[in-house]
């Protein structure tokens, strides 16, 4: 697939009775349009920040084209790299879930344990892929948007206030 697909806005799920999350339909919708009409979620892990990752088929893609034109670029500079280890980070750690008409889809275990997320999550469209946080962890971490954090930070004290769900 050639198409760009950009993951925008932000949302939060609350984990159903059988621990199953739903994935925002504007969201979804991407997610399925990149993954020529399935509704197939990728996810995997994100090298730097403390959170899971979640994008399309053509993302997946783009991972891979992205270190062949990283190992050729290097070639003809002389330089050395090791494109089978990076394909082993960029996509080692993929775990492939499907979602229901209703965008609901059960998170891959060692994601969820990975980072903590047990009864909501926080979706964070940012381009290429979704970023999903425990929501306590996101408000951890300093690198991302005050308005982002502050939004979150609202969130869980509605929630813990019993005016969330």
């Amino acid at each position: 697939m050639s198409e760009l697909i950009l993951y925008t806005g932000n949302a939060f799920s609350v984990a159903d009775g059988k621990g199953r999350f739903v994935l925002p339909l504007e969201m979804r919708r991407q997610v399925k349009l990149s993954s020529a009409g399935e509704n197939r979620l990728y996810m995997s892990v994100h090298i730097e920040n403390g959170c899971a990752t979640g994008f399309g088929e053509s993302h997946r893609r783009f991972l891979f084209a992205e270190v062949e034109e990283l190992a050729r670029e290097a070639r003809a500079h002389g330089r050395d790299y090791n494109a089978d280890l990076e394909l082993e980070r960029r996509l080692g750690t993929i775990e492939e879930v499907n979602f229901d008409e209703g965008g609901r889809f059960a998170m891959h275990p060692d994601i969820k344990q990975e980072y903590g997320i047990s009864d909501a999550v926080f979706f964070y469209g940012v381009g290429r892929y979704i970023q999903m946080w425990k929501p306590e962890a996101l408000i951890d971490s300093k690198d991302r948007p005050e308005l982002i954090r502050n939004k979150v930070r609202r969130w869980l004290d509605q929630r813990d206030s019993g005016g969330g769900k």
